[in-house]
């Protein structure tokens, strides 16, 4: 069970959901290039999957900077 003090941490960073939005639609086509690429066999597809799931989780830490630790 995930302790809830970490549980909002995603929420904590970020103001509100249409922040989260550009993070989640590249984050999900991430995962859904790399499930095809390794149902359909195509390397390049599961690494480009693989890919977009880092950038949506690099671009969030970047534009969130320390998250919900931020001085105001």
């Amino acid at each position: 069970m995930p302790d809830p003090q970490h549980a909002g941490m995603l929420t904590a960073a970020s103001k509100t959901i249409s922040d989260l939005m550009p993070f989640l639609v590249v984050l999900v086509a991430g995962f859904l290039v790399g499930a095809w690429g390794q149902s359909a066999r195509v390397p390049i597809a599961v690494i480009a999957g693989i890919a977009l799931i880092m950038l949506a989780i690099g671009g969030f830490l970047i534009e969130n900077g320390s998250g919900p630790n931020q001085a105001p």
